[in-house]
């Protein structure tokens, strides 16, 4: 008995180490579907990246075609012909990435010929307006011809973009529920040698901790490899989105200030004309600034979202500024939705954005309404919460500590848990293309990442959703500071130049320039005008009386827009100097927000913001 005894406890030995042989297998294998997952995540990346480069470019054409069959201006056919230019590479391009699956190719090709058409029916306006024919080139336009096959493009697009996310949630749900499988084998197995090592080295605990150990080791890794995938999927994501809207900002906000500027500026000269004349007129340029303007929202709720906008935070008090924005939300959500709000007592100061706190708010109320279309409640909370390092480590990016939480609650439908993980990703939206950008919540979440706080919404579908924000408190405040005054009456008129008060205006781009230089000339002001900083700095070395610097960040041959502020300050030590860009990330801005003393104003502006940012900044120095 003895022997067998032995024999028994042998033959167990080793088939607990042939079981965790086997485990040693299926734990490679589990590598080799995650990095498995990872590739086809990787790729149909790619395939997103792209199409929308392509839809960004057929964008660029038509608002090309459109601007130049408006304006007759051939500064609009730039875009127009880079984008004619570059859809062919990117369709070849596109055509390449999903040359592997018949399906796609398929619905590339539908793109293709769908974009060939976009490209036809654009060229017909352009060619008669380039002959003179404005009247027919706008016959064209109002056909209708235009918008049906932009439908037919965006129907083709978004069939494609669905299909690959299809695609992908297919790949990762097979490389998910084969992981599943191998980690239910890995479990048995070890479970399984484990009881064969109990049998066979009954007295020896130390061996059966080591394999309980090991077991929890493997569990924990194969975990932590899962929420790893998760984090780079995220992570990508906004890496994609952040080059795409910080490579397309500048540009596309350079060309917003023409644009608005110009509308701008023939929406006041329309007082000249008969009242006929203004009818007709008025409204169509109303409605292309209103374009224009969503255009430009568009493009800073990207940079919102990649955590690349500027933020010029302070000391808020949250229950200060949600008392504020009470009357304002009551108006927003109709006479069917109750708002409650309940402020925290004590609470603590915090350091933020203001008015993109506000729009936060906004955001998330009108989510609300429009989750309870029966009518419900809104209640908004604020209370002092401590993050401790259990909870934190949870998330990878959230710093224990003292926050400030703001909540917002709705009684309304509720989000599935198979859309819950998705509602920060930038374009994911339940409802319809017309009615949402997908870009709110992305925004919110952006913008609370940039301003090191945390962000995390809870949901059960047909009882309701909550919103928390966790701001950090603002250290070593005493006391919330007052809010600064509201602007005065006599403000609300746009100051003119004072007599002889001249600007220094540098900026690269041609149709920039002039547009401004027509701006502040209407506005009273005399203007120098330099292409780049070396312009600049020898028109300030000819002693000429000079009042203000007006420069953007961004400027050719080596030298920024700070690096010529700092030269003209040796120059002219008391020479003020107002800073402007679509998108700068390291002249002025740092960690987000401007730096101390910068006086700024943001791409497109309107003839109202830089009067009144000109006056501000040019009194303020000559008070000083």
């Amino acid at each position: 008995m003895p022997y067998l005894g032995r024999r028994a406890a042998t033959l167990l030995a080793a088939g607990g180490l042939a079981l965790l042989i086997l485990v040693g297998v299926l734990a490679a294998l589990m590598v080799e579907r995650v990095n498995n997952a990872a590739d086809w995540t990787a790729h149909s990346l790619q395939v997103e990246a792209k199409a929308t480069e392509l839809l960004g470019q057929t964008q660029d054409l038509k608002i090309g075609e459109r601007g130049y069959v408006l304006t007759g201006d051939n500064a609009f056919l730039k875009p127009y012909q880079s984008a004619l230019a570059r859809i062919p590479a990117s369709l070849d391009q596109l055509r390449s990435l999903v040359a592997d699956n018949p399906g796609q190719a398929r619905r590339v090709e539908r793109v293709r010929m769908a974009t060939n058409e976009v490209m036809a029916e654009s060229a017909r306006p352009v060619e008669l307006a380039s002959k003179g024919d404005i009247a027919g080139a706008i016959a064209v336009v109002k056909s209708g011809r235009g918008l049906q096959v932009m439908d037919d493009f965006h129907a083709a697009f978004d069939d494609l973009r669905q299909a690959e996310n299809g695609l992908l949630g297919a790949r990762l749900g097979a490389e998910a529920r084969a992981r599943t499988l191998m980690l239910g084998l890995v479990i048995a197995s070890l479970v399984t040698a484990a009881i064969a090592a109990i049998a066979a080295l009954a007295m020896n605990g130390a061996l059966i901790r080591d394999l309980r150990e090991r077991s929890e080791a493997l569990a924990r890794e194969t975990r932590e490899r899962k929420e790893a995938q998760a984090i780079l999927v995220q992570t990508q994501k906004m890496e994609s989105i952040g080059l795409l809207a910080g490579g397309v900002a500048h540009d596309f906000n350079n060309l917003m200030t023409i644009v608005i500027g110009n509308l701008d500026s023939v929406e006041r000269r329309l007082a000249r004309f008969q009242p006929e004349v203004v009818a007709a007129i008025s409204r169509p340029i109303a409605a292309a600034l209103q374009g224009a303007r969503r255009a430009a929202s568009l493009t800073q709720r990207l940079l919102a979202f990649s955590r690349q906008q500027l933020l010029t935070p302070h000391q808020v008090d949250l229950n200060r500024l949600v008392g504020s924005l009470s009357d304002m939300l009551i108006r927003t959500v109709g006479e069917t939705i109750a708002i409650e709000t309940i402020q925290g007592s004590g609470l603590w100061p915090t350091f933020v954005d203001a008015s993109q706190l506000e729009n936060a708010i906004v955001n998330l109320v009108v989510n609300a309404r429009d989750a309870m279309p029966k009518g419900g409640q809104i209640t908004i909370e604020t209370a002092n919460a401590y993050l401790d390092e259990a909870y934190c480590r949870q998330f990878g990016d959230v710093t224990p500590g003292q926050y400030v939480l703001l909540s917002v609650t709705d009684t309304g439908t509720g989000i599935p848990l198979e859309n819950l993980a998705r509602v920060f990703e930038p374009f994911f939206t339940t409802k319809s293309a017309a009615a949402r950008t997908g870009l709110g919540l992305a925004m919110i979440h952006g913008f609370v990442k940039q301003s090191k706080g945390h962000v995390r919404i809870y949901s059960e579908v047909g009882h309701g959703t909550t919103v928390k924000i966790y701001l950090p408190r603002r250290e070593g405040a005493m006391r919330i500071e007052s809010a600064p005054p509201a602007r005065r009456e006599e403000d609300a008129q746009i100051p003119q130049a004072r007599a002889g008060e001249v600007v220094l205006v540098v900026e690269d781009d041609d149709d920039v320039r002039d547009s401004t230089i027509a701006l502040l000339e209407e506005l009273g002001y005399s203007v120098l005008a330099a292409r780049n900083g070396v312009e600049a700095l020898a028109l300030l070395r000819k002693g000429a009386r000079i009042d203000i610097l007006f420069t953007d960040v961004v400027l050719p041959q080596g030298m920024n827009g700070r690096m010529l502020s700092q030269e003209a300050a040796a120059l002219r030590p008391d020479l003020p100097v107002l800073f402007t860009t679509g998108y700068a990330r390291n002249a002025i801005i740092h960690d987000g927000r401007l730096d101390p003393g910068v006086q700024f104003i943001a791409k497109p502006y309107t003839q109202e913001e830089i009067a009144h940012k000109l006056r501000s900044v040019i009194d303020s120095y000559a008070k000083a």
